[in-house]
């Protein structure tokens, strides 16, 4: 691992990074990350105490800063519009576009971070996806309460249903838009092209209507059912 840090603590954080990422988070020890952060066990409980405490704060690092960014664009909006709802497609734009920011300005680092971001969605493990979501309460809460005043029809146990779509959608493009030629017409993911796709995307999904009866009927009767083409 080539680093240009010197504290033990952020060498530590680093080499969690690549590891968790590189080899996965429950199968990366202790002594694996002290290893490649040339440093010893008493450091790692000096500075974190656990390796949960590691991990969190390798979360931290990272989404703190994205975050920040969320909420500061978000109180912007409200203030400039505060007779009126912001705008759908400006919550979304706030919500969506700092984690394009923050890839795009972290260089290699993001790209190493995104792989410990699949790494968490692919873990069984539930405490380490309870430490991925407590970093997102807060925007999770504020997000939350400006999509309820802009799709007042929706009921709030919906809403927090379509954030999650939203979340898949944003994670599963970030983390296979290489891999998957038709999510990225460029060379860059972090392109305005894919941020305002998935944008227009969410932006459908969160306004559509919440009529389960009607989605029912429709597959019942067998009109929402895809035909087979005629020979």
């Amino acid at each position: 691992m080539t680093t240009t840090t010197t504290t033990t603590k952020d060498r530590l954080l680093d080499a969690a990074e690549q590891l968790f990422g590189d080899k996965g988070i429950t199968a990366t020890s202790l002594r694996d990350v002290t290893a490649l952060a040339n440093a010893n066990l008493a450091s790692v409980n000096y500075h974190f105490g656990s390796k949960d405490s590691l991990l969190a704060a390798v979360f931290e690092r990272r989404f703190q800063p994205m975050n920040d960014r969320r909420l500061q664009m978000l109180s912007e909006l409200e203030a400039e519009g505060s007779d009126h709802p912001v705008q759908l497609e400006q919550i979304l734009w706030a919500w969506l576009e700092p984690p394009f920011h923050m890839r795009h300005q972290s260089g290699d680092a993001g790209e190493r971070y995104m792989r410990v971001v699949s790494r968490v969605y692919a873990d069984p493990n539930h405490s380490i996806h309870e430490l991925f979501m407590q970093q997102f309460e807060t925007v999770r809460d504020r997000f939350h309460d400006a999509f309820a005043r802009a799709l007042p029809t929706v009921s709030s146990y919906e809403i927090t249903r379509r954030m999650h779509y939203c979340i898949g959608s944003l994670a599963h493009t970030f983390c296979w838009c290489q891999q998957i030629p038709s999510l990225c017409s460029t060379a860059e993911p972090q392109s305005d092209e894919v941020l305002h796709s998935l944008v227009a995307f969410a932006t459908a999904g969160m306004r559509a209507p919440a009529d389960f009866e009607l989605v029912s009927e429709l597959l019942d009767s067998g009109a929402a059912t895809p035909q087979a083409p005629s020979r």
